[in-house]
């Protein structure tokens, strides 16, 4: 009986499927595969060159950064001039290290963005083409804890 058991669980195991990632291979040889990514993810990537630029203006150019979390998005809006004024708030938890620095701490911050997408919701009514219009300025940047300056 527990031969049949061990062979029939021998079968299971070889039969069943090994990967739950979905793979293709071409022609060439190489693999094209889906894989799940979280919205943050996109918007991490988009805003990549500005965080960098950031940290870069506010530790040094030899300073990386790794993306802890998104913490906030916020729609603003504004209706108190003649004309209405719609952006983001987008603001990033943040840990950077500088190789440089023998002992180096990692250091815990947040960076704010402003981005003016230059449409409300998808609106129809803006005629955005490309993704070059979309504003993204810094807004704030905030050492939270860990600090190797040594001022």
């Amino acid at each position: 009986m527990k031969k049949i058991i061990s062979s029939l669980l021998l079968i299971l195991i070889v039969l069943a499927p090994i990967s739950v990632v979905s793979a293709e291979v071409d022609l060439s040889g190489k693999i094209k595969k889906e894989i799940y990514a979280a919205p943050e993810e996109l918007l991490v990537d988009i805003l990549n060159p500005y965080v960098t630029d950031a940290v870069q203006k506010e530790h040094g150019d030899n300073v990386t950064w790794r993306l802890e979390r998104v913490k906030k998005i916020t729609l603003m809006v504004d209706h108190t001039g003649s004309e209405s004024k719609r952006w983001y708030e987008v603001s990033l938890t943040i840990t950077t290290t500088n190789p440089d620095i023998k002992g180096n701490l990692p250091e815990l911050g947040t960076i704010t963005f402003y981005i003016d997408p230059k449409t409300y919701f998808g609106s129809s009514e803006v005629e955005r083409k490309n993704i070059n219009d979309v504003t993204v300025e810094l807004k704030d940047y905030i050492h939270q804890f860990g600090t190797n300056d040594k001022k």
